[in-house]
């Protein structure tokens, strides 16, 4: 059996050995090399900015209803001194800032202390900060509501034969939030519009509504709150026009020509402003119904002033339209029967009945030929059940009827009929 060998340390032989004394030189070289520098690293200084919130959330002006009305964020520069080596990984995370806001107790422009503090431990000392307090208002959080004011910048804004229209506002007031010292200096809301060059067709643009107090001077820490994120003003702009008086005609028997008839207006044309792209050059004040036209005249009145897109610029606000049906029509009365009622739009699930009818004759108006082919029995009247709240209890309900002429398309039924009608399951 083989003798293990003996393993035999020796210092006088490690001491002697060339190659480790070499080794063992330079890691005690490095090592003393690093605990002097350490130690004898010159000190340097280092400014670092911090960012700072007016936070009061916990304080007792927040208790008391107190707001803080200033800079949301303010920076703080803070100079520390520190060994040279160090300086590159200190930053802001290092450093506490904050407001002590224990001291806000009352309303009024207050300086707040700002505190620095090392986070931790530090190997740095803080020589300086600046600011080293907070400016702002403080006081009680009140709310109004006002209106907005226009004001143009100039006065003469339209094209010349064009007109403008009355502006539209998306939204006619705001609401103010502010210190409630502040929003009593408010006097009226105002946004100032200004347009680069003449307008010729409607114009949208939107507003920067500003408080001001009755020097006109913009109020401080005011905030101004809208229904939508903008307030807009939109100013219709109108072409000067003359328009021609139309009008139309509902129920007209499709083969009747209205030539035969005698259409007079108080007035044949208007002078009117009208919106750029509307391409309109003629008015059309209303609808004249047939119902309403029997053999003579008739006349109808139109409020024209209500005209959409249109802006009337005659001093008129009613404009008749005389419809004369001449002698060479007449007219033959004629009985309704409850058979020639057609109901439609009946409710799911029910019937109708009829209760009765408000005329069981009517007036058929035409030229005599065409009356002596008709008989009761081409009277129609229609109701449509759609166009009324029915009465689902049981109840007879009055329903609006539109008579007709059945297999003839020159005369017409005149007159107003109604058809009372129960309905029931």
């Amino acid at each position: 059996m083989a003798k293990k060998k003996k393993f035999n340390f020796s210092l006088r032989k490690l001491i002697y050995n060339d190659k480790y004394l070499i080794i063992i030189s330079i890691i005690l070289a490095i090592v003393i090399w690093y605990a002097t520098a350490m130690n004898l690293s010159p000190e340097t200084s280092k400014t670092i900015s911090v960012s700072l919130s007016n936070d009061f959330s916990d304080s007792p002006a927040a208790q008391l209803g107190i707001k803080c009305y200033g800079e949301d964020n303010i920076n703080v520069d803070v100079t520390i001194s520190c060994k040279k080596y160090m300086a590159k990984d200190i930053n802001a995370d290092d450093l506490r800032v904050y407001l002590q806001t224990n001291n806000v107790t009352s309303t009024g422009t207050q300086d707040v202390p700002i505190k620095v503090e090392a986070n931790g431990k530090a190997d740095f000392n803080i020589t300086s900060y600046y600011p080293t307090s907070y400016r702002a208002y403080f006081d009680v959080e009140e709310q109004k509501t006002m209106d907005i004011d226009i004001i143009y910048s100039s006065g003469n804004f339209v094209e010349q034969g064009y007109l403008m229209g009355d502006p539209l506002l998306s939204e006619s007031s705001v609401t103010l939030k502010g210190p409630k010292a502040y929003i009593s200096q408010v006097s009226r809301v105002t946004s100032v519009v200004e347009f680069n060059e003449k307008l010729t067709k409607t114009q949208s643009v939107n507003l920067n509504p500003i408080p001001v107090d009755r020097s006109g001077a913009t109020v401080d820490y005011i905030d101004l709150e809208s229904k939508n994120e903008n307030i807009t003003l939109t100013i219709p702009v109108y072409k000067k026009t003359v328009l021609d008086v139309t009008s139309s005609f509902t129920g007209k028997p499709a083969g009747l020509n209205l030539s035969e008839l005698s259409i007079d207006y108080s007035v044949d044309s208007l002078n009117a402003g009208v919106l750029e792209d509307s391409g309109d050059n003629s008015l059309n004040i209303g609808n004249i119904d047939f119902s309403q036209i029997t053999v003579g005249n008739r006349e109808f009145s139109f409020d024209i002033n209500n005209a959409d897109n249109i802006r009337i610029l005659d001093d008129i606000e009613n404009v008749t339209v005389s419809v004369t049906v001449p002698d060479t029509f007449s007219t033959k009365t004629l009985n309704i029967d409850k058979d020639n009622v057609e109901i439609t739009n009946i409710p799911e699930g029910y019937r109708a009945e009829i209760v009765s009818i408000s005329s069981y004759s009517a007036t058929a108006v035409g030229k005599e030929k065409e009356l002596e082919a008709i008989s009761n029995s081409n009277v129609r009247l229609l109701v449509d059940l759609s166009n009324k709240d029915n009465n689902l209890n049981g109840s007879a309900v009055d329903y609006n009827a539109v008579a007709s002429v059945d297999n003839n398309d020159t005369c017409w039924i005149y007159g107003n009929y109604s058809v009372k009608i129960r309905l029931y399951k």
